[in-house]
């Protein structure tokens, strides 16, 4: 990872991971990107659920989709699921 200074921040990171690969988001899974880039690159299930506005299952359907597209990485913490933004199979979010 380059340094910090290198790293897009707000709207723009949201709009590099999205052009620059070739898959379809639908609305969920573009707010939760759009969530991501603008709160730093990674939240829990339950912020997403909450900033973004829609139920626990589309949340995660979401999450999975970007994770298998490799737009975020996964990880539990404390009974909750935490959504880290990548870009070229490295992680964005310290």
């Amino acid at each position: 990872m380059g340094k910090g200074g290198d790293r897009p921040t707000d709207k723009s990171l949201f709009w590099q991971i999205v052009e620059e690969r070739d898959v379809r988001l639908d609305h969920v899974q573009r707010a939760v990107l759009r969530y991501l880039a603008d709160v730093g690159g990674a939240a829990t299930d339950f912020e997403l659920r909450m900033r973004v506005g829609h139920p626990p299952s589309p949340i995660r359907q979401a999450l999975d989709g970007l994770a298998l597209e490799g737009l975020v990485e996964l990880a539990n913490s404390e009974g909750y699921v935490v959504a880290s933004l990548t870009r070229g199979g490295q992680r964005v979010a310290s």
